[in-house]
């Protein structure tokens, strides 16, 4: 092929040759505006500065698209899940006045100004009232469940049918997710005790992670950062998507390098667990009960157990300290044991045998009607 023979393409293969560019990418260039009379130009320009400008390029589309993808997944009802406030005693607890959804079946939850789950409460008691603070874990908050599901939104309901004319009937939900029995016994004494209840249920708590106030400072400090990036991260839907949900059955399934069954073999808070950790949470428990007695408050256990706990062999140890308690300071235990071996996984969600779906809450409900009952009459 002769040199007047050569197309302005064949030129622009060679000049990009030369400078160091694909021909295929050159084209492209070519193709969206470019014409083989900007080639000098664009040969002048500094390596690094093309380097950045495909580089903004590749950063735009892909947050274009990341946007987009956001867009879509909001609409199909991810995202928005419950954000927590760092605390230096309480590690996390709910953020007050937001509005949002569960992470399982995508069910709506308040959170008021006090931090709690349901509507609106004074913090001075009404006259001619009942008031119940019900603390627990996710099962006391209601995963997955909305407020009128959950066993103290049925409570409620349940006694104030029963009330007499004009009094009214307050069950409290402060169940947080992830909370231990050491966290639940300094919000009673440090916040609780202020909404003056005149009945306390104790449900559920996580049993692995066995912080308390008499953590170091470095540990509160690290533990508190941690906190902060999952409450950004938890912003996004693609997170509640990729991670809560796509990546849910592999979290099931190595769940125990992250949350060991034996709170003695966790590797993430080793220095923090007890040597004792029954003891522990007996003495949180305890603690928490005693407290209440003393300003007039009136404790009832509550144990809610997982399935295979309840076709257990030997008593879950959780229990037997319940037990242990009730007895000491004749307090009334209400153990769901033998509901959940007549009914079975029919009382809990699907594919989790931890938390109660609606009719095994509506069941805890009926159950605690029977244990409440006679307090509200003293």
């Amino acid at each position: 092929m002769t040199k007047s023979e050569r197309s302005p393409n064949d030129e622009i293969r060679k000049g990009t040759k030369l400078f160091g560019f694909s021909s295929t990418a050159f084209e492209l260039r070519v193709y969206f505006g470019f014409r083989p009379s900007d080639l000098p130009l664009l040969m002048a320009t500094p390596r690094w500065q093309r380097l950045a400008q495909n580089f903004a390029l590749s950063l735009g589309v892909f947050l274009l698209c990341a946007g987009v993808f956001e867009l879509f997944l909001r609409l199909n009802g991810y995202g928005n899940l419950e954000i927590y406030e760092p605390d230096p005693v309480l590690y996390w607890k709910l953020k007050p006045n937001q509005d949002c959804y569960t992470k399982v079946d995508h069910k709506p939850v308040h959170i008021n100004s006090h931090g709690t789950r349901g509507p609106e409460f004074q913090t001075q008691k009404p006259t001619n009232s009942l008031r119940i603070l019900s603390l627990g874990d996710s099962r006391t908050f209601g995963w997955g469940l909305s407020e009128s599901e959950t066993y103290s939104g049925v409570l409620q309901n349940l006694l104030q049918k029963e009330a007499p004319a004009g009094k009214r009937i307050e069950v409290i939900n402060a169940g947080v997710n992830a909370w231990s029995y050491p966290q639940m016994s300094v919000y009673f004494r440090d916040v609780a005790l202020q909404y003056h209840p005149d009945i306390v249920i104790l449900a559920e708590a996580n049993l692995w992670t066995q912080f308390s106030e008499k953590n170091s400072p470095e540990f509160v400090k690290k533990f508190i950062g941690r906190v902060r990036l999952k409450n950004f991260l938890r912003h996004f839907a693609m997170y509640h998507y990729v991670v809560e949900v796509k990546l849910k059955n592999f979290y099931e399934r190595h769940r125990t390098r992250f949350i060991p069954i034996d709170p003695k073999q966790d590797p993430l808070f080793k220095e923090q667990q007890q040597a004792e950790p029954d003891a522990l949470f007996h003495a949180a428990i305890e603690s928490l009960c005693r407290l209440a007695q003393d300003r007039g408050v009136k404790p009832v256990l509550l144990y809610l157990p997982a399935l295979d706990e309840a076709g257990a062999t030997n008593s879950p140890a959780i229990l037997n300290v319940k037990r242990d308690i009730s007895r000491k300071l004749n307090l009334p235990l209400l153990d769901l044991t033998s509901e959940v071996q007549l009914h079975g996984n029919s009382l809990y969600l699907q594919a989790d045998p931890v938390h109660f779906n609606a009719a095994g809450n509506a069941t805890i409900a009926r159950q605690l009607l029977d244990s409440v009952r006679p307090l509200t009459a003293q």
